[in-house]
């Protein structure tokens, strides 16, 4: 069956009519309540001084009751727009007919019309709230021309109306502020309502992010074992540690060790962002050489930029000390994902990689390259986990898994610094890390790479 999508209704309004309904049903409990004692006063008066006015207004003040539990039924059925109107017409009626046709009564007029105003913003919505007002202020001007005209009205002795007058204003403001009272104690519910199902709802979607972390992670690390072994061996194989090999097989080997590595790179990647997600991963910080920071770049990027033809240069500044004291491996991760993006997504022209200071206290890595550029309404989207830019946005065919800048800001930003983006659509990307400035002390090198599992 066909929805149509003109016919539906948002949570909220779901819950505002839930609301509305609840305080239909209540107004229409509170005048039963109200109504008890203006049927015990009409009885009084008829039995004192009996007129056929006086029995008009008390039967509009009898209807108030079996209205208002008929009111009360709709309004629980889910008819309680239709209810509300019922409910605040009898009580019009009832309100205008006391006022009119008893002498002395005229004064309850006033107080009688701001409670029907005061329930109709209560449980109408605005605009038919503003139509009920309008209403009221029609029929005040009528009921004051009405009786500067001089209706017919039924006489009362002056001691026996001025005590029902203030009965029934009495009662009218504890109505009007058992309305209020109502209506806060029924917006706090429904907050607290909201509030509840809010907590619930991140609670479960905390654990689900925790199980998800948790799941990566563990597949992950599973998926490292085994594909570390095949990258061994089809090392071994290349090498020749198991016998000759021919040409083809030499090739498909070559393929295979690089799918390996790239697949091994991915699964680190995830590894990297479930463990930062979980708030697991740790920064040390030891004294390391920045000259391995050097090594790390040219090894996994320049080869790279030479083989595509890019220019390559890579310039430390002077200023630079030869130590450093921070996270080797996280830094060099840091390096390399933004030099090897820069040569991925540069086809011509160059790629340069500057170490500087920055005063005393900080230091960046500035990587430019001459790629497509990235327009500056996504520059927040490079840096999200999975996400990629649209190829149209920049003309390129390249994928990839979209991990590398957004597990480069966090590293960026659990060392104390940031990422910066420069760029220009046609002309080239720069981005820029600034981090704290720490000098290392000399420590003895020992002769091996960088770790690939940054």
């Amino acid at each position: 069956m066909e929805v149509n999508p003109f016919s539906t209704r948002s949570p909220y309004e779901e819950v505002e009519d839930a609301r509305r309904a609840r305080l239909v049903a209540a107004l229409c409990t509170r005048t039963v309540l109200l109504s008890v004692p203006l049927v015990i006063l009409m009885v009084v008066l008829l039995a004192l001084h009996f007129s056929p006015t006086i029995l008009a207004t008390a039967i509009f003040c009898f209807a108030i009751t079996p209205t208002s539990i008929v009111n009360r039924w709709l309004a629980q059925q889910g008819k309680h727009h239709l209810a509300a109107h019922i409910q605040l017409s009898t009580l019009l009626l009832a309100i205008s007919g006391s006022a009119l046709l008893i002498d002395g009564f005229f004064p309850i007029l006033t107080p009688g019309y701001l409670v029907i105003i005061v329930n109709a913003g209560t449980v109408l919505r605005p605009k038919a709230s503003f139509g009920m007002t309008g209403i009221v202020a029609l029929l005040f001007l009528a009921a004051q021309i009405l009786h500067a005209s001089g209706v017919p009205t039924a006489s009362l002795p002056a001691p026996l109306s001025t005590a029902a007058v203030t009965i029934m204003v009495i009662s009218t403001f504890a109505f009007v502020a058992n309305t209020g009272r109502l209506a806060t104690r029924d917006l706090r519910r429904a907050l607290d309502e909201a509030t509840f199902k809010l907590v619930h709802a991140n609670r479960k979607l905390v654990e689900a992010s925790e199980m998800k972390s948790q799941f990566t992670a563990r597949t992950s690390h599973e998926l490292r074992t085994p594909l570390s072994s095949m990258i061994v061996f089809t090392e071994l194989a290349l090498r020749e540690a198991y016998g000759p090999i021919n040409a083809k097989l030499r090739t498909a080997l070559t393929h295979v060790l690089m799918s390996a590595r790239r697949l091994k790179a991915i699964i680190n990647d995830i590894l990297d962002l479930s463990k930062i997600e979980a708030g697991q991963l740790e920064i040390v910080e030891v004294s390391f050489p920045l000259s391995h920071l050097v090594e790390a770049a040219q090894s996994a990027s320049g080869s790279l930029a030479q083989e595509k033809g890019l220019r390559w240069s890579m310039t430390v500044s002077p200023d630079m000390p030869p130590y450093l004291l921070g996270d080797e491996g996280r830094l060099a991760q840091i390096l390399v994902n933004l030099t090897s993006n820069a040569v991925k997504f540069t086809e011509r022209g160059e790629v340069e990689v500057h170490l500087e200071t920055l005063g005393h206290d900080r230091w960046r890595m500035a990587v430019h390259d001459t790629g497509p550029g990235i327009p500056e309404d996504q520059f927040e989207t490079v840096f999200q986990g999975y996400r990629q830019l649209d190829s149209t946005a920049h003309g390129s065919k390249i994928k990839g898994t979209g991990l590398g800048l957004a597990i480069t800001r966090h590293l960026a930003r659990m060392m104390g610094g940031s990422v910066i983006l420069e760029s220009e659509l046609g002309k080239g990307s720069t981005f820029t890390v600034e981090l704290p400035l720490k000098v290392g002390e000399p420590v003895h090198e020992i002769l091996q790479p960088v770790a690939e599992d940054y």
